[in-house]
């Protein structure tokens, strides 16, 4: 059996190379390379001669058939995709799902898996309904000019963007290809009929994994908070459901046990769409199932590498998926780590002191394999993970046995299906208490914003090692811990310690193509704008993540300087992690209801007092002072906006959002503003602001670009000629990331 994963790991390995680093035709010379090592191999003798066959043979077959998949793939998905618009059929093959700002469906054409893209019309489909219309049919590996793998690596290869009306010919009835599907949403609408929405939301994303309901705030308390795994379905909620059956069969009826077990493990990974983590985690208690009917003891590590060979052979783009690196390191760490943990604990005999130590080295285990990952992926290390865990992953249980239990009683007679979901809505409520209490605790979290912080995960490694090689001993790993705990203590600190005691804190946060900035003074902190225009940045984490690695955790006051969403869409996730006194906006032009609603709405949810700004204002930020210039422009949002001056001594920086150049001599006109050391320069960089007179006025020193990726030419050369003509010295986001500011 440890044989199975030799093999199993070293043809992962092949697939993460190929799909990584090679092109398909370098992927034949480095099968051709794995292939001349495997001959090579016969030249060793006893252990080492067929370990060495194996692990080359694998690598050899994993390269070459990485080689014919992406070459049959590409070659498929370049016949289809083009800039040009085409009459496209699809099938639908699952429910719509939300998008950002509109809605996007799982389809198929032409043997390729697509996703669709449309408004609420999506919402009518039905899994085997046929579309047809024409449509831009855009490779899903490239988005904006970049190769991504967020789509290839759940098998998508096409994007559809219909130009017009859609053509619906609706499936046949009775079709079995989509019972899962149609179950998940039965379950889903069982479900919106017993709880209350906010309990009927956190439900659905735990049996599930369907967040859209959940909304930013509660998704991001979430996560913070260390327990988000819990609404990705994976191995703990198959283990929930296999208990489920457990129960009414009995552990001891092994054969019965396996006999419904295992179809509705299979069923339940379909349902929820099979994600990388529900298969492994279904491959692995299949094994656990049948092992000792067949005679043979489960192994854990054999299991998983079974399981991850089914998933790079079915798909080996799949090895990039942040789903499936994260379950695998995940689930190694529980079976590699924690049993070591559980060792070194102290053996103690009250059930529920016993349970909560296991579950905390249970996920200390997790977290020790995927560290790199979250730090990749999520920019964060959550401290507060084991006591979160501890506290609710016993009530997640319950939710998820009583949840089963409503919609199954709910089904027959739904007034005692809604008594049982009783349970579940006080469980929801607790859950989601703790964590929002966990996620505005200082210091619950650390991020990777930090730059001392990147080093750290190398320097636990290192202790490890040496823990790991030198002789045994009790104290030594007491030791490793203490000293690990105090370098973390330190990197932490260390941001905050170079903050103290300067006059004014000025940030740029890199949000991608929006803004965001800190004007920090005095123990008082106030951030101007929080948005984004790229859909995979969520500005108000960005923010988040930035303001407390140095250390800032409440804020006086957020302005924002105009409606538009690369401004303002980050502000529902920074008022659910950040305590904000208020909110300054000016008043809401023609165009600005919707936008302006939603603040309205996130004021009255956060308990934030919203101020509109009509006149200017000066107000005091420790030795600095901000001015806060109202409108003076006319016609769109940009024009309309407000902008900001921050002053101290001899320092000043200006903001002026999205003005342009006439928006731009009307303040000039509007107030005798001084020469500027720093220009937040605006729009983005718009050929549209900073104009010559503008410039010539203020003789700004330096000039901060906040940009990220666009389609808009953002910042334009016009732009930047300008800039560099009055010999300033320019900076941008996209290049330099987060930009900060210490006046002393």
């Amino acid at each position: 059996m440890r044989k199975l994963a030799m093999v199993s790991l070293s043809y992962a390995a092949g697939c993460a190379l190929c799909q990584y680093l090679l092109t398909p035709a370098a992927m034949v010379w480095a099968g051709c390379l794995a292939a001349l090592l495997f001959l090579l191999s016969f030249l060793l003798r006893g252990r080492r001669r067929r370990a060495a066959l194996l692990l080359t043979a694998a690598m050899t077959l994993s390269c070459f058939y990485n080689s014919l998949y992406t070459r049959a793939v590409q070659s498929r998905v370049a016949a289809l995709a083009g800039e040009e618009e085409r009459q496209v059929s699809a099938t639908v093959t699952d429910y719509a799902e939300p998008a950002s700002t509109r809605w996007r469906i799982p389809a198929e054409t032409e043997g390729v898996s697509a996703m669709l893209y449309g408004g609420e019309e999506l919402l009518a489909l039905r899994p085997g309904d046929r579309v047809s219309g024409t449509m831009t049919v855009a490779d899903a590996s490239v988005i904006g000019g970049e190769r991504v793998t967020v789509f290839t690596a759940r098998g998508v290869g096409l994007m559809l963007y219909p130009g017009a009306e859609l053509t619906v010919e609706p499936a046949e009835k009775g079709g079995w290809r989509y019972i899962p599907q149609r179950l998940a949403e039965a379950v889903k609408r069982q479900v919106n009929s017993l709880y209350s929405d906010d309990s009927a939301a956190f439900l659905r994303a735990i049996l599930l994994g369907d967040r859209s309901g959940l909304g930013k705030g509660r998704e991001s308390d979430l996560s913070e908070a260390g327990i988000y795994h819990a609404t990705a379905v994976s191995g703990m909620h198959c283990g929930f459901l296999l208990g489920f059956i457990a129960f009414f069969t009995g552990r001891h009826r092994r054969r019965l046990l396996a006999a419904l077990a295992i179809p509705a493990l299979i069923l339940y990974t379909l349902a929820v769409g099979c994600p990388a983590s529900m298969i492994r985690a279904t491959v692995m208690l299949t094994m656990v199932l049948l092992g000792p009917l067949l005679g043979r003891e489960s192994d854990p590590i054999t299991s998983l590498s079974f399981a991850l060979l089914l998933l790079t052979v079915q798909n080996p783009m799949a090895i990039t998926g942040a789903g499936l690196q994260l379950s695998f390191a995940a689930m190694a760490g529980l079976i590699i780590v924690t049993p070591r943990l559980l060792k070194r604990l102290p053996r103690v005999k009250n059930r529920p002191l016993r349970w909560a130590m296991n579950t905390a080295a249970a996920s200390l285990g997790a977290t020790a394999f995927t560290l790199p990952l979250t730090a990749l992926y999520f920019n964060t290390l959550p401290l507060i993970a084991p006591l979160t865990n501890v506290l609710t992953l016993w009530v997640v249980t319950i939710i998820f046995a009583t949840g089963l239990a409503a919609i199954g009683v709910g089904a027959l007679c739904h007034p005692l299906g809604q008594a049982i979901s009783l349970v579940g809505e006080a469980g929801s409520a607790y859950v989601l208490w703790v964590c929002r209490l966990a996620a505005r605790i200082p210091g619950h979290a650390l991020y990777f914003d930090n730059p001392y912080l990147m080093v750290w995960p190398a320097f636990l490694l290192c202790v490890l090692l040496y823990c790991r090689l030198t002789p045994r001993g009790q104290r030594k790993y007491a030791m490793a811990a203490a000293l690990s705990a105090l370098t973390l203590l330190v990197t932490a600190l260390l941001p905050i310690r170079e903050r103290q005691g300067v006059a004014l804190h000025a940030a740029v946060i890199d949000v991608g193509q929006g803004a965001c900035a800190l004007l920090a003074g005095g123990g008082e902190a106030v951030v101007v704008d929080c948005g984004s225009a790229n859909s995979y940045i969520d500005a108000g984490d960005e923010a988040a993540d930035a303001l407390n690695t140095w250390g800032y955790y409440h804020l006086r006051q957020v302005i924002l300087t105009h409606y538009h969403d690369d401004h303002v869409n980050g502000l529902e996730v920074l008022l659910a992690r950040m305590a904000v006194d208020e909110i300054l906006v000016p008043l809401p032009g023609e165009g600005d209801g919707e936008a302006h609603s939603n603040i309205v709405a996130l004021a009255e949810e956060y308990g934030t007092a919203l101020r509109y700004v009509t006149e200017d204002e000066i107000l005091p930020l420790g030795t600095a002072s901000l001015t806060i210039f109202a409108p003076v422009g006319d016609g769109s949002s940009n024009e309309e906006g407000l902008s900001v001056l921050s002053t101290v001594g001899d320092f000043d920086l200006l903001l002026t959002g999205d003005m342009n150049r006439g928006s731009e001599e009307a303040l000039l006109a509007h107030t005798a503003l001084p020469d500027l050391e720093v220009l937040v320069v605006g729009h983005h960089g718009s050929r549209t602001s900073c104009g010559e007179e503008f410039l010539d006025a203020l003789t700004p020193e330096a000039g901060i670009i906040s940009v990220g990726r666009n389609s808009y030419g953002h910042p334009t050369n016009e732009t930047l000629q300008r800039l560099v003509r009055r010999d300033m010295t320019v900076y941008r986001t996209d290049l330099q990331g987060d930009l900060s500011i210490l006046v002393r």
